[in-house]
């Protein structure tokens, strides 16, 4: 699979699974470790994130949410 769809797997699993704990691990480690929900906002800025991250860092992603 290529990193754009890893990527897309990734925002649209935490889009449908925002309450879940691998959508909050997720969300936690790249962007605020404190996080204590996901909101709509958190999507956006991890779509942000996700798009500059390292391939490591996407498959970490990708495997947590699968």
């Amino acid at each position: 699979m290529n990193r754009r769809d890893e990527i897309e797997q990734i925002l649209q699993f935490i889009a449908e699974h925002p309450e879940s704990y691998a959508s909050l691990a997720v969300c936690r480690r790249a962007l605020d470790g404190g996080l204590e929900r996901v909101t709509g906002e958190t999507i956006s800025l991890l779509e942000q994130y996700l798009h500059q991250a390292s391939d490591e860092e996407i498959d970490a992603y990708y495997t947590i949410v699968t």
